[in-house]
C-alpha cells in the first residue's frame, strides 16, 4: 500500500477529504478521531499493512505524521 492509498483509506474512515489529512494534521483537533475511528485504524494497519504496532503507538499520535512515521517502512513510496 502508498503512502497515498493509505491516505485516502485514513481520510475515509474519518469521514473527510485525503487533501486536508496532512502530516501536521492535529489528531485531536479532528471531529472524526474518537475509539471507534482509532480501533478502525488499529485494523487498517493490522489487516492492508501487515503491521503489528503497539496500541500506544496510535493513541499518543499528536499528528498524522506520528502515525505516518509509526507505519513507516509498510508504506510504499
Amino acid at each position: 500500500m502508498t503512502r497515498e492509498q493509505f491516505t485516502n483509506e485514513f481520510a475515509e474512515m474519518l469521514g473527510m477529504n485525503a487533501a486536508d489529512l496532512r502530516p501536521e494534521t492535529e489528531m485531536n483537533n479532528l471531529e472524526g478521531w474518537d475509539s471507534v475511528t482509532y480501533l478502525a485504524a488499529m485494523v487498517l494497519v493490522d489487516e492492508k499493512l501487515s503491521v503489528k504496532i503497539r496500541p500506544d503507538m496510535l493513541s499518543r499520535a499528536n499528528t498524522f505524521g506520528d502515525i505516518l512515521n509509526a507505519v513507516g517502512s509498510a508504506l510504499e513510496n
